[in-house]
C-alpha cells in the first residue's frame, strides 16, 4: 500500500481551513449581532459560528502550534453545539460530534454530551444495524460503562450489515477499551490510521475541515482512552500526540455575550 504524503496533505488541509476561517472571520460580527438581537435564523447563525470555532481551533494548532488556543476554540465550538442541541433537539448524534468537547478537556461540557442520551431512540440505539448504535457506543465509552460496552461489542462484531461493516474496527477498539487491553487498543488505532483505512475513513461528508489533518474517529478514541488512564503511545501524525494528555485550561472564555 502506497504511503500517504502527510506533510503535503497537511499543507493542503491547512490552506483549505484557513481560507474558510478568513471568510468566516468577515462574517462573525454580523452573525453575533443577529444572535444578540434575535434576527435571522438562530440555528444558521450558531452553525456558522461553530464552523468558525472549528476552523479557529485547527488553525491554532496546525498553523501556530498553540495548544491552549486549540482547547479554547474547541470549547467554544462544543458550547455552540450544545446550544444547537438545546434549540433543535435531535433523535441522536454521531460520535464525531464529540471531537471538540473532548479536545477542549472541559469536563462540564464533556459530561453534558456523554450523559445526553435522552436524544437517542432506545430501540435504534440498541440495534446493531443502525448508525445510532455506533453513536451510542461513544457515550458508554466516555462514561466507562464497561459491561454494557463489552456486551454490545460482542453483539455487533461479525454481525454488522454491509453498510456498517467499515465500522466494525471501531467496535474492536471499544471491545479492547472495555477490557482495558492497551496493546489491542493500539493495534486498532494503528489500523485506523494506516494508509488503507485512512484514505477511506478520513474522508466523510462531515470531515471537510479535518480530512487532511487528522483521523477524526481515531483521535476521539485515543482521547477517550487517555481520559480513563490508558496512555496509549501513538506514532502517527493523524493523531497529534500533544492533544492526548488530559489537561484542562485554568479558565475558559465565552467570547460572545449570548453564550454567557
Amino acid at each position: 500500500m502506497k504511503e500517504i504524503d502527510y506533510i503535503s496533505m497537511q499543507h493542503q488541509g491547512l490552506t483549505h481551513v484557513s481560507k474558510h476561517l478568513e471568510f468566516l472571520d468577515g462574517e462573525r460580527a454580523n452573525l453575533v449581532s443577529m444572535l444578540e438581537s434575535n434576527k435571522g435564523s438562530r440555528s444558521g447563525c450558531l452553525r456558522s459560528l461553530r464552523s468558525h470555532a472549528d476552523a479557529s481551533a485547527l488553525v491554532s494548532w496546525f498553523g501556530n502550534s498553540d495548544l491552549a488556543a486549540l482547547k479554547q476554540w474547541s470549547y467554544v465550538s462544543a458550547k455552540l453545539q450544545m446550544m444547537l442541541f438545546q434549540l433543535e433537539p435531535k433523535t441522536w448524534y454521531p460520535a464525531y460530534l464529540l471531537l471538540m468537547p473532548l479536545l477542549s478537556d472541559h469536563e462540564g461540557l464533556i459530561q453534558w454530551f456523554a450523559h445526553n442520551d435522552e436524544m437517542f431512540d432506545t430501540s435504534r440505539a440498541d440495534d446493531p444495524a443502525t448508525a445510532e448504535f455506533h453513536g451510542y457506543q461513544a457515550l458508554l465509552a466516555i462514561r466507562g460503562e464497561w459491561g454494557a460496552l463489552e456486551d454490545r461489542c460482542h453483539r455487533v462484531i461479525g454481525h454488522s450489515p454491509q453498510k456498517m461493516k467499515k465500522y466494525e474496527i471501531d467496535h474492536n477498539f471499544y471491545l479492547a477499551l472495555s477490557q482495558h487491553d492497551v496493546s489491542a487498543m493500539k493495534i486498532v488505532l494503528d489500523e485506523l490510521t494506516s494508509p488503507r483505512i485512512a484514505k477511506v475513513r478520513n474522508v466523510e461528508p462531515a470531515f471537510g475541515f479535518t480530512e487532511k489533518l487528522i483521523a477524526t474517529h481515531a483521535v476521539i478514541y485515543a482521547k477517550i482512552a487517555w481520559r480513563h488512564g490508558f496512555c496509549i503511545d501513538i506514532e502517527t501524525p493523524w493523531i497529534p500526540a500533544a492533544w492526548l494528555p488530559i489537561d484542562p485550561l485554568p479558565q475558559y472564555v465565552a467570547p460572545y455575550n449570548f453564550m454567557k
